[in-house]
C-alpha cells in the first residue's frame, strides 16, 4: 500500500477505525490510507466525519522514510486525534527483507517527532512461516518488530498488512488488527476473497478491508460483505490509479452509511455472583450494552449462541449464530428465551433470568439477566437484531412458550449486528485502558 508517487514528498497518514483495546467495538468504522499532509484540504476532508466515522490515521511521510519533524503535521495530527480519532505511523517492510534496524529507527522518528497511537507494517508476507534472512523466521521478524511499538511510551497499536486472506491465524498473536484484504472492485472481493472459519473466532476489530475502483452505488454491499466477513474496518474509494491520494467522491455518502448503523459499540461483561450487607446471595449477571441510531427500534433481540456452534440450537431467519437462548425486549418488557425447536422454526420457551432492558440515555441500551440461567457456560457469541414496526408486530414474543414454522419477521426490514464474542469469566471490574493523551 505504498505511496504511488513514491518520488514526491508526502506526509499521509492511514487513516482507520480501531477496536481491540482503543476503540468502539463490533461495528464498521472506517479506515483511511490518507497519503496527504495532515493538515492539507484532503487531509481535512477525510478526517471531517469525526470519530463516529473515521477512526484511525496513518502517519506516512514518503513512505516512511522521511525523519523530519514538521510543526504542522504536529497540529494536525494533535487536532485529528483529539477528536477522537486514533493517528498511527507507517513504515514498510520489504516482505521481511528490509532491514529491521532500519524498521526501528522510522519507528523511533515516527514517536519522537509526533504523538502517535502506534504503527502500520506495510508489505508483510502471508506466510508467517516461510525462512526470513534476519531471524529463523518471518513470524519472528514482525513479532520483534511488533513487540519493539508495543514498549513505547503512549498508545500502541499495530496493524500488519499482507493485504490479503492466508489459512492460517499466525500474525493475530503478534498484532492487534490485520488487512486482509486490499484489492480492486467490489466483484474482486465479491468473488475471490476466501473466508476461513478462523476469522470469525476473533472480534471484527481485528481485521481491516479495503475495496478501491468501485462505484458510489456499491458502498452498501460492500459494507454488507465486509461485516459477513468479520471486518470491524474498512476503506471504499471509486479511485484507481492512486487511491489513496484524496477522498474519494462519495465519501459524505460512505460516512453516513457507517455513522447510520443502527447497532453500534456494543460492549458486553459478566459480573460473579456476589454478597449483600446481610450476607445474602447476589446472582452474577451478564450486562451487553450498545448504542443505536438511524431509525427506533421498536423491539431488540440478542441471539445468544452458548455452545459456540452455529450449526446448532436456532439458526434460522439470516442469523449468523446458532443461538441456544434469545434475550427479546421491547418498550419495559424484557425476557430470556431458551431455544426449544429443531434449528429453523420459530419455538422458544421463557426462562427465569429477572431480565431487564434500561436506557442510560435515549441512544445507549443496556439488556443484562441472571448468568446462571445459561447453564454454567464458559462463553458464548452473540448477535444484536433491531427490529423495526412491521418485524416487531410480527414476532411480539407475548406468551411463556411460543412457536411458528418459520421466524415470524424474516423476509421483514430488521438490522444485525457483528457476531460478537464474551467471556463468562471476565468480571464487570475489568477494563480495557485507553491510553490516548491529547
Amino acid at each position: 500500500m505504498k505511496n504511488a508517487q513514491s518520488g514526491m514528498k508526502f506526509v499521509g497518514w492511514l487513516v482507520a477505525a480501531f477496536a481491540v483495546t482503543v476503540m468502539a467495538n463490533g461495528q464498521t468504522r472506517l479506515g483511511v490510507p490518507a497519503y496527504q499532509d495532515p493538515g492539507s484540504p484532503q487531509w481535512t476532508n477525510w478526517a471531517a466525519p469525526g470519530a463516529k466515522a473515521v477512526g484511525i490515521m496513518i502517519v506516512n511521510l514518503n513512505n516512511g522514510d522521511d525523519e523530519a519533524y514538521y510543526p504542522s503535521v504536529d497540529r494536525a495530527i494533535r487536532a485529528t486525534r483529539k477528536q477522537g480519532t486514533f493517528v498511527i505511523g507507517y513504515t514498510y517492510t520489504g516482505y521481511g527483507t528490509r532491514d529491521p534496524k532500519v524498521v526501528r529507527r522510522k519507528i523511533d522518528a515516527v514517536y519522537r517527532n509526533y504523538l502517535v497511537d502506534g504503527m502500520f507494517f506495510d508489505e508483510v508476507p502471508t506466510d508467517c512461516n516461510a525462512s526470513n534472512p534476519f531471524l529463523p523466521t518471518q513470524l519472528l521478524y514482525y513479532e520483534a518488530l511488533t513487540n519493539y511499538v508495543h514498549e513505547k511510551v503512549g498508545a500502541r497499536v499495530t496493524v500488519l498488512n499482507p493485504g490479503t486472506y492466508s489459512a492460517s491465524d499466525c500474525w493475530m498473536g503478534i498484532t492487534n488488527i490485520l488487512m486482509n484484504w486490499e484489492s480492486q472492485g467490489l466483484k474482486d472481493y465479491r468473488d475471490n476473497y476466501v473466508d476461513y472459519p478462523w476469522v470469525h473466532q476473533y472480534p471484527p476489530d481485528r481485521f481491516w478491508h479495503i475495496v478501491y475502483g468501485m462505484g458510489k452505488d456499491q458502498i452498501q454491499s460492500a459494507l454488507d460483505l465486509a461485516k459477513q466477513r468479520n471486518a470491524g474496518w474498512v476503506y471504499l474509494t471509486g479511485e484507481i490509479a492512486n487511491p489513496y491520494d484524496s477522498p474519494p467522491r462519495y465519501w459524505e455518502e460512505e460516512a453516513a452509511a457507517v455513522e447510520q448503523q443502527t447497532v453500534q459499540t456494543p460492549f458486553a461483561t459478566v459480573w460473579p455472583d456476589s454478597v449483600d450487607v446481610q450476607g445474602g446471595l447476589m446472582r452474577g449477571r451478564t450486562s451487553i450494552r450498545w448504542s443505536s441510531t438511524g431509525a427506533n427500534a421498536a423491539e431488540w433481540e440478542i441471539f445468544l449462541d452458548t455452545d459456540r456452534n452455529a450449526k446448532t440450537g436456532y439458526h434460522g431467519g439470516d442469523v449468523a449464530v446458532g443461538a441456544e437462548y434469545m434475550f427479546d425486549a421491547e418498550g419495559g418488557s424484557a425476557r430470556l428465551w431458551q431455544y426449544a425447536g429443531t434449528g429453523t422454526d420459530w419455538n422458544w420457551t421463557e426462562v427465569p433470568a429477572n431480565a431487564a432492558l434500561d436506557l442510560l440515555d435515549p441512544a445507549v441500551q443496556v439488556a443484562s439477566f441472571d448468568t446462571v440461567a445459561l447453564g454454567g457456560i464458559k462463553a458464548l457469541n452473540f448477535q444484536i437484531r433491531a427490529l423495526d414496526a412491521a418485524s416487531h408486530a410480527a414476532v411480539n414474543l407475548s406468551s411463556a412458550n411460543h412457536s411458528s414454522e418459520v421466524h415470524p419477521s424474516e423476509n421483514r426490514a430488521a438490522y444485525d449486528s457483528y457476531v460478537l464474542t464474551l467471556s463468562v469469566g471476565n468480571t464487570g471490574m475489568l477494563f480495557d485502558i485507553t491510553n490516548h493523551p491529547q
